[in-house]
Order: C-alpha cells, then structure tokens, then sequence
C-alpha cells in the first residue's frame, strides 16, 4: 500500500514536471520570436505599391519618403476656362504625406501580443499612403497667385470707317474665386491628380459682343447699304453711304448699344445736297454805299429744314431697303439773324477811321490797287467779326485780275503778279488803326519806304503775311475803298474809310519817333531779273496809339519797329 501511494506521488510530480517544462518552452519561444520579430513591418506590408515588409519603421518611412515623395511632388496646374494656368508644388501648397502613419497602419513597431508578433513573419497587406490636405493653406497660395486669373473687361466696339463697319468683340472682366478654387485643389490634391480647374468669377462689360452684333443687324448694316433720299415740295436731295456713316455714332444705353445722329454735323455734310430741295435763301440786312450816304439794304427771310428732323428722317429711311428709303422733311421759315430793324438802328453814321496814301505813277499800280480798293469796298464787318485782307482779296493772279507789280523779297526789290498791292493794307490798316479796331495781324515792311508812315503800315503776301483787325465794337461797320489814279506828272491815291457809330471820341498816334540808324551794303547781283536799287536807311520807331474819351486819354498802346537797311542793289 505504500508503495501505491509513493509510485502515485512520482506519477504527479512528473506531469506537474512535464507542464512546467512545456510552459517554459513555450515562454522561451515566444520570448524568442518578440525579438526575433523586433519592430519591424509584416512581412508582406506595401504602402501605394511601395513593399516595406520586414523593416523598421524608420527604415520603412525613409523607403517610402524616398519612393512616392516624388510621386506626390509632380506640379498641380490649375487652369481657368479662359486658359490662364499657374503651377502649385502640392508638398509646398498644403499637401501633407503621414509616412509614420502609413507604417503604424502597416503594423510596424514592437508588440508582445502573440498575433501581431505572428502578422510580423505572415501578415501584411496593402494600404494607401495617408494623406491629409491644409486648405489654410492652399488659400495663400491661390491668394498669392490670385493676380494672374485677373483680367479687366474690355467693351465691344462698333464704328464706321467710311462707309464700312469696323467692330471688336468684348472680353469679361475676370477674378478668381478663391474659396471655391481652394476646394477644387484640395480634392486634387487629395486624389493625387496633376491637374484642377479654377473657379473664376466674370463680369461682363459695359458693352458686350452681343450687343454689338445686334446693333450691326438692326441698323449698321441697313444704314450704309445705299443712299437715303430725302424729300422737300420743291426738290430732293441724297444722303450718301459715307455721309451716314460719318455722322453717325453708336452708345450704349442700358443693355443695349444704339446708334446716334451728330445733327450739326448732318447739317454741314449735307448743305451742299440740301440745294437740291429748292429752299429760298435767307439774306441778312446789309449797308451800301448810295450818294455819299450809308443806306440799309434789308433782310430776306428764307426757308429752312430743321436739324432734328432731318436726323429723324436720315434713321427712319436708313432702316429700310430699296424705294422704301425715302423720307420728307419739313419746310420752315428762316428769318435772317441780322434783320432790317437791326440794321437800321445800328447803322453806320460817320467814318470812324479813315487814311489815304499817295503813289508814283506807274500803269501796275493803278491796276493792282484799283482792283483791291474795289473788292474791300462794300465789306461790312459785324461786332467781333476779323476782316482778313488776304481772304478777301485772294491769290493776287493774272486770272484774278493782278498785273506784275515790284515787291520786296530777301531785301531785293522783284517783279511778281499783285506788285505794289501793300499799299492797300497800309492804308486800310492805318483806317483801322484810327477806328480803334483791335490789331491781330500785320507786319510792317522790311524796309522803309516814306510815303508811308514810318512804323504804321502792313506789308501783305498771299499765303505767308496777312493784315488782319477785328471789330471789337458792338456797332457794325462799312468799308468804303477807292482809288484816284496816277497819270503822267500826278501822283494817284488810295483811300480807305470805315464807318460806323463812334465808340471814342477820338483815336489818336503820337509822333512817330525814329532813332538807331545805321546803313546797309553793296552788293553786286547778275542775270535778267537784277534790279538796282539805292541804299535805303535802317531805324528804329516808337508810337503810342491813344483813345480818348471824354475829353481824355482813357487807354494808351505802345508801338514799335525796327526797319532793316536796305543795301545798294548794283547789276552786272
């Protein structure tokens, strides 16, 4: 019986032995495998395609820094619809790449629990690299950037170019909308894509290109396609293609571009045509000359088309094709601007200025002078109005009826048609000069001659030197012209007077004081045309010209010129 329980005992002891045993075999096994396995990644662990199986997790995030830091760096172009593009760095732009994440989602990093130490030599799988995106940001970036998708509206244009249309199209003021834009990146980035649309808010301009192609149908084109022929009772007349296409403008006016009729500038193209419409002419009041006397010569009301209606009847036939572009315009009175009741009260009563010079007999003379003492004579000159000698006169020609005459050019006296016509501006300019009459243009001789007045006398060649005055006065004035004619032994005149109603009592000159004189050179010329000619003094001279009112000087001008020395002329 003893020997059962002691062979009992040893039974115990030996199973309590054995599983002592397997337990520590098993703990140094596992023991073994922790450090066997270590912190590495599984096995079979791939990150984007990226194996990092078996190891560390340092290593495994330097392996995918290394692998896909280039993959996720490729440029991001974001474009806009109206192709304007920039390029973002998605690691510099708000792109954020977990690469520890990515391990520890692998299973990477020390563990004492048997599985994840089992998943370390058999598991693994595939994952995707964790990516986070900063849309803080991606919004500086785009705010950085924002300049370039900036763009101002241009409008459409539309215009006529003689007769033939010329327009633009309009582009859309454009900004990009970053908050919107922000998002669009973000999920790119996200995605990993290398391309993002941008958002852009667009204004459209004042005026757009649909505009402008309505405004081309519904009237440009119609508008040039042919005359416009405009009606009166007593005749017609043409508009013309280009005529409509120059006074003729395009605006916008709400949403809509609409044509506009220059109405001033409708009439001045058109004056010439609107001679067709048989409209009677309107003369103002005017003065003549009868027996020594000014008498009225009176005003004759005209006829007349109003500018407006002229304009609305041009846009309502430009619309229209064929026979249909026919339009009538209204005929109205046209009372003259200048009338006889006027002209009778403000006429001329006395000569307010006058002056004659006296000239050496020669035949060109008496021509040339009488021809232009007659074509000043009668001018009458209103209040504010400039008198200009060469527009009144015009070219001095032998078609105009001028005869070669001596003038002065480059100090050297020369045969030219219109010869001696400066006399006449020095009379009428001493006329003026003694009306009071404001000086805008004259210019003295080069050289002195003494059957003027030293200093107050005008030289005048067509096209380069006029003598022009104004009548700053508010009565009108007439100008009476004539000529006593030279003969044989007898000196000729001409005379110039100017009648109105006196604004001074009187004008007056001081003494023409002469002072500086020197002497020119002789000078020996040649060939055909060699004129010879006598010294003439060079000078100095002052003047004052004085307005008196009221038994006194009330203003007082300074004058003054220095004539040139005219050289002795000798002829080989």
């Amino acid at each position: 019986m003893s020997e059962n329980k002691t062979s009992g005992r040893g039974r115990r002891t030996w199973v309590l032995a054995s599983i002592v045993g397997v337990v520590v075999l098993l703990g140094a096994l596992w023991v073994g495998a922790y450090f066997a396995a270590g912190d590495k990644v599984p096995a079979n662990a791939t990150v984007d395609s990226v194996a990092i199986g078996g190891l560390s997790p340092s290593e495994a995030e330097q392996t995918l820094r290394d692998e896909l830091e280039p993959r996720y760096s490729a440029p991001l172009t974001v474009t806009s619809p109206q192709d304007v593009s920039i390029t973002l760095e998605p690691l510099e732009s708000g792109l954020v790449l977990d690469y520890a994440g990515a391990v520890r989602a692998s299973g990477g990093g020390s563990s004492w629990n048997p599985a994840d130490i089992w998943r370390t030599f058999t598991g693994g799988r595939e994952i995707e690299l964790p990516r986070t995106v900063d849309e803080s940001r991606i919004t500086e970036v785009l705010e950085d950037n924002a300049g370039d998708f900036v763009a101002d509206a241009t409008d459409a244009t539309l215009a006529f170019e003689d007769a033939s249309i010329t327009r633009t199209d309009g582009a859309v003021a454009t900004v990009l909308d970053v908050p919107a834009t922000t998002e669009k990146v973000a999920a790119a980035l996200e995605q990993g894509a290398t391309e993002a649309e941008a958002t852009v808010t667009e204004t459209p301009p004042a005026v757009t290109t649909a505009m402008v192609d309505a405004a081309v149908s519904s009237y440009a084109e119609p508008a040039v396609s042919a005359p416009v022929t405009i009606t009166a009772p007593k005749g017609s007349f043409d508009i013309t293609p280009a005529q409509v296409a120059a006074v003729t403008t395009f605006v916008p006016e709400g949403d809509a571009l609409v044509h506009k009729t220059d109405v001033d500038a409708l009439m001045e193209l058109t004056a010439d045509g609107q001679k067709g419409l048989g409209l009677a002419a309107t003369k103002d009041a005017s003065y003549a000359m009868s027996d020594g006397a000014i008498t009225v010569v009176p005003a004759v009301d005209g006829e007349t088309i109003d500018a407006k209606g002229l304009a609305a009847a041009l846009e309502s036939a430009a619309v229209k094709s064929g026979a249909e572009r026919t339009a009538a315009v209204e005929v109205t009175k046209k009372p003259a601007k200048f009338t006889t009741a006027q002209a009778t009260e403000l006429k001329p009563r006395e000569v307010i200025g006058e002056f004659t010079t006296k000239f050496p007999h020669a035949p060109y003379r008496n021509t040339n002078l009488g021809k232009a003492a007659s074509t000043v004579n009668g001018t009458v000159l209103m209040p504010d109005e400039i008198f200009s000698l060469n527009e009144t006169l015009g070219e001095r020609t032998a078609r105009n009826g001028y005869v070669d005459g001596y003038v002065i050019n480059g100090g050297v006296l020369v045969k030219e048609p219109g010869g001696g016509i400066s006399q006449s501006s020095t009379t009428l300019f001493n006329a003026a000069f003694f009306a009071g009459y404001e000086d805008i243009e004259h210019k003295p001789h080069s050289l002195y001659f003494n059957r003027y007045p030293a200093g107050r006398e005008a030289t005048i060649y067509y096209g380069k030197l006029d003598m022009r005055f104004r009548n700053d006065t508010k009565y009108p004035a007439y100008i009476q012209g004539f000529v006593n004619k030279s003969s044989s032994g007898k000196q000729g005149t001409i005379t110039f007077k100017i009648w109105s109603i006196p604004t001074w009592d009187k004008v007056t000159s001081t003494d023409l004081v002469k002072s500086g004189f020197y002497s020119g050179k002789t000078r020996t010329l040649s060939g055909p045309k060699c004129e010879a000619q006598a010294p003439i003094q060079g000078f100095s001279v002052n003047w004052k010209r004085q307005f008196w009112k009221d038994g006194k000087v009330a203003k007082s001008e300074d004058w003054y010129w220095k004539y040139s020395a005219g050289d002795r002329i000798v002829c080989e």
